[in-house]
């Protein structure tokens, strides 16, 4: 405690001023509410008032960094989630991409996986930390409370700010005006929200904090939920992945099993560069056993990775031959189309007099 602060105190009680005076002077010098109560207390008591457990502490400390932080993932994630569904919404045709069909769902799905961790963690440190303010009302006014939230105002300012001019940017460089307007709406809508509310959160009574913080919870569910939803619808179910990943790895092993097979075929010349004239070849193997005994750089998985059965393997002439696996989805892919695919049963039909292909 300040010693200027005792001093004045002393001072004026000897005046013959009450307390409630000696006050309004103090808070009219810039004297912190907080500071005028403990000197006036230590003044006229022969007994310090007793602090509540962990005011300013480091459990305190803790309840509000882990709120802010999830406050922060939730904010972003659900950010790039609304953009990813813009965009699908509004391709744009002016834009290229090498991406396939499915491109972005990796976005979508680390996004969602962030909101889903994060939401939950947000509400149950809101109630934790609002529990403990309804017991201790001066928690409320809590340091480390009004630094973090007015850190928060900072960064939700901050992004709003820097956001639109991203956004403008993108709009001069030539991006849709409905994506561009959407965008914009995003932003503010989820950004904007969350500046009002902790704006207010330091204005409002400790008796509104509860109802306040409903409200906050309230809007946030809606934003969030039909973010999670939306992308489920698109990205599919967990089991649906699965399948799919499957398909990925048949694909892989029908390219490793080709590239062994042709590496079989040309024996030393497959390391050639290509030449005008043909190259000697050697047989086709009879069968995926025989390409795993003659394997020139790898062996090949030559069976199903979900099945457990052998990939069909025939060869139709001296220099044709397929491969065939069963596909749990059929793929349109924009770019290699050799190696797209139709749902169930398909084969593959290579030549090894061109060598070069596929």
């Amino acid at each position: 405690m300040s010693k200027l602060l005792e001093d004045f105190i002393a001072h004026a009680r000897s005046k013959d001023m009450d307390h409630s005076t000696i006050r309004m002077l103090l808070l009219s010098a810039g004297w912190k509410e907080k500071e005028i109560a403990k000197a006036l207390s230590a003044e006229g008591l022969d007994m310090a008032v007793p602090t509540p457990p962990d005011v300013g502490g480091a459990r305190e400390a803790f309840l509000h960094l882990l709120s802010f932080a999830s406050l922060y993932t939730l904010v972003i994630s659900t950010i790039v989630l609304y953009f990813e569904y813009i965009h699908r919404l509004f391709p744009d045709a002016a834009e290229y991409s090498y991406r396939a069909v499915d491109a972005g769902f990796s976005e979508i799905r680390g996004a969602m996986s962030a909101a889903i961790v994060s939401f939950p963690l947000l509400i149950w440190m809101s109630r934790l930390i609002y529990r403990e303010i309804h017991t201790h009302a001066e928690k409320a006014w809590s340091g480390i409370r009004r630094w973090l939230t007015y850190l928060t105002l900072f960064i939700a300012a901050t992004t709003l700010m820097i956001d639109v001019i991203v956004l403008i940017a993108s709009l001069l460089e030539g991006e849709l005006s409905a994506r561009f307007m959407l965008k914009v709406v995003t932003v503010f809508a989820i950004a904007g929200i969350t500046f009002l509310y902790y704006f207010l959160s330091l204005k409002t009574e400790v008796s509104g904090l509860k109802a306040l913080n409903k409200k906050f919870l309230s809007i946030a569910s809606v934003g969030v939920i039909a973010a999670i939803v939306w992308g489920a619808l698109i990205v599919g179910s967990p089991s649906t992945e699965r399948s799919k990943k499957f398909d990925d790895r048949r694909i892989d092993d029908l390219r490793a099993i080709q590239s062994e097979i042709y590496s079989i075929v040309y024996g030393e010349a497959a390391r050639k560069p290509t030449v005008v004239e043909p190259l000697p070849m050697n047989p086709l193997p009879r069968s995926l056993d025989d390409v795993l005994e003659a394997a020139v750089y790898q062996y090949p998985n030559i069976v199903d990775p979900e099945t457990g059965a052998q990939y069909g393997y025939r060869v139709t002439d001296a220099s044709h031959f397929e491969l065939c696996a069963t596909f749990n989805y059929s793929v349109r892919e924009k770019n290699d189309i050799f190696w797209n695919h139709p749902e169930g049963g398909h084969c593959f039909q290579f030549d090894t007099s061109e060598r070069y292909h596929y």
